[in-house]
C-alpha cells in the first residue's frame, strides 16, 4: 500500500516526542505514513526536528514554515503539536486545505474553539482526530474492561486525587497561562477522558479553584528563571456521573509535602485501583470475599480480553497485565499507536479511537469546574459544551480573538 505524505507541524519538544513515536511506529512495520515534511514558523526548530528524522529514518525531510507550503510536497495530513491556543486556527486552516489532521490535546483552548472545529469538519471529508496517549495505554484498556465485566459491581463512587509540585514550573511556562487554559485544563484534558472511559459522562460539577503558586521557578538552565503564573493551580471538586455515581476529584499542582496521587472506582461488589498513566504497574482489585487480586489472576475476570495487533505487537502480548519498559519507550509507543490509529482512519474511513465529542468532553469538564468556582455554583457540562456557561472562558476567547 502506497505510504500517506504526513508532516509534523510544531516542531518543539512535543514534535520531538512525536517523532519519537513515529519512528517507533515504523521500525514495528506498521506505519501507514511516510514523514514528508516537518512545518514550523521557527524554521531552527523545523531543521533540528528534521535532521533527527532523516538520522533515524534514512530519509530527506522537506523543512517549511507555513501549512501552505505542504500541498507541493504533495502532504494528505498533519500531526499537529504547537501550544493549545493555536490549534483551532491551524486544524481550521487545514481542514479548509484538505489536510487530514491529528490534533495533540488539548483539541482546543476552549469550548468555543472546540465548536469551531467539530463545525469545520462537519463539512469536511478530512479526518480530525485528537492525540490523547491516555486512551491506548494497555492498563487502561484492561481497567475499562474488568469495569465492564462487572468485576466490582454496580458503581458508586469515584475518587481521583493528584496532589504535589510546590511552585516549579510544569515542563514549560505556557502552562501556567490562562490563555492556555493553565494546568488545570492541561492535565485535566488527560484525567477526564480517562475518566469518562472508566467512569462514564459527568453530568455536573461544584468546584472551587485556587491560584497559590503565583510565581513559578523555571527548570535549572531555562530562560527566564522565574514564570509569572496567572492560571490556577488548584481545583477541588464533586463530581455527579450521569450514571449515578458520586465523585471526588483533586488537582493541586501547588501542594508543599508529601505528593500523592490515585484513581479508584467502587462498586457494590468491590473496588478498582486504576494505576498511574504510563506506569505500566497492574490493576487492583479489592474484592469482596476474594481480597485483593494484582496479579496474572486478574486476566481471569476478562477472558475476552485482547489488546489490537498494533498494541500487541508494540508492547509484546496481547492480554498484558502489567508491563515493565522504560518511561521514554513507554511514551513512544503509545505516540506510536495513535499514528497507527490515525493512518487506519484515513485508509479505511474508520472512527478513530478517541472520538471527537469525547475529546471535546475532557475539555469542557476542567473548564466546568473553572466556571463553576467562578460562579460559585453546580455547573452542568452539557451547559458548558453548547456555550451557555462560559464567563471564565471569555477572556481567554478574547486574547486570542475568537471574540
Amino acid at each position: 500500500m502506497e505510504k500517506i505524505p504526513l508532516a509534523i507541524v510544531g516542531c518543539g519538544v512535543m514534535g520531538t516526542r512525536h517523532l519519537a513515536g513515529f519512528v517507533e511506529l515504523t521500525k514495528s512495520g506498521f506505519n501507514k505514513f511516510e514523514l514528508a515534511a516537518t512545518c514550523d514558523p521557527v524554521s531552527e526548530n523545523a531543521q533540528k526536528l528534521a535532521k533527527i528524522a532523516q538520522d533515524q529514518l534514512g530519509q530527506k525531510i522537506a523543512v517549511v514554515e507555513k501549512l501552505e507550503e505542504l500541498a507541493p510536497l504533495g502532504v494528505l495530513a498533519i500531526d499537529v503539536t504547537t501550544p493549545p491556543w493555536s490549534h483551532h486556527t491551524i486544524c481550521l486552516e487545514a481542514l479548509s486545505q484538505g489536510l487530514n489532521v491529528m490534533m495533540e490535546k488539548p483539541m482546543g483552548v476552549t469550548m468555543r474553539a472546540c465548536r469551531l472545529m467539530l463545525e469545520a469538519v462537519e463539512k469536511s471529508k478530512s479526518v480530525l482526530m485528537v492525540a490523547e496517549n491516555f486512551h491506548y495505554d494497555p492498563m487502561n484498556l484492561l481497567g475499562r474492561e474488568l469495569i465492564r465485566s462487572g468485576a466490582i459491581g454496580d458503581l458508586r463512587c469515584f475518587v481521583n486525587s493528584g496532589i504535589g509540585g510546590g511552585n516549579r514550573v510544569i515542563v514549560t511556562p505556557w502552562r501556567h497561562y490562562k490563555r492556555s487554559g493553565g494546568p488545570i485544563l492541561d492535565v485535566g484534558v488527560h484525567n477526564f477522558y480517562v475518566t469518562e472511559y472508566l467512569v462514564g459522562k459527568v453530568d455536573s460539577v461544584y468546584a472551587h479553584a485556587r491560584l497559590y503558586e503565583k510565581i513559578r521557578i523555571n527548570n535549572p538552565g531555562s530562560s527566564p528563571a522565574e514564570v509569572k503564573a496567572d492560571a490556577e493551580d488548584a481545583v477541588y471538586a464533586a463530581l455527579l456521573f450521569e450514571n449515578g455515581v458520586i465523585g471526588q476529584y483533586i488537582e493541586d499542582h501547588a501542594a508543599h509535602g508529601q505528593g500523592m496521587r490515585n484513581r479508584m472506582v467502587y462498586g457494590s461488589k468491590g473496588s478498582l485501583n486504576s494505576p498511574p498513566d504510563r506506569s505500566g504497574q497492574p490493576n487492583v482489585l479489592t474484592l469482596d470475599g476474594v481480597g485483593t487480586v494484582n496479579n496474572e489472576r486478574i486476566l481471569e475476570y476478562v477472558p475476552e480480553f485482547r489488546l489490537d495487533k498494533v498494541t500487541a505487537a508494540l508492547f509484546g502480548d496481547e492480554r498484558l497485565w502489567r508491563y515493565e519498559l522504560p518511561f521514554p519507550e513507554i511514551d513512544r509507543k503509545l505516540l506510536a499507536v495513535e499514528y497507527a490509529d490515525f493512518g487506519e482512519a484515513i485508509a479505511t474511513g474508520k472512527k478513530p479511537e478517541v472520538s471527537l465529542i469525547n475529546a471535546t468532553r475532557a475539555v469542557a469538564i476542567p473548564y466546568a469546574m473553572l466556571e463553576s468556582s467562578n460562579l460559585g455554583i453546580p455547573v452542568k457540562i452539557d451547559d458548558v459544551m453548547n456555550g451557555t456557561i462560559s464567563a471564565y472562558q471569555d477572556e481567554i476567547d478574547k486574547d486570542i480573538g475568537l471574540i
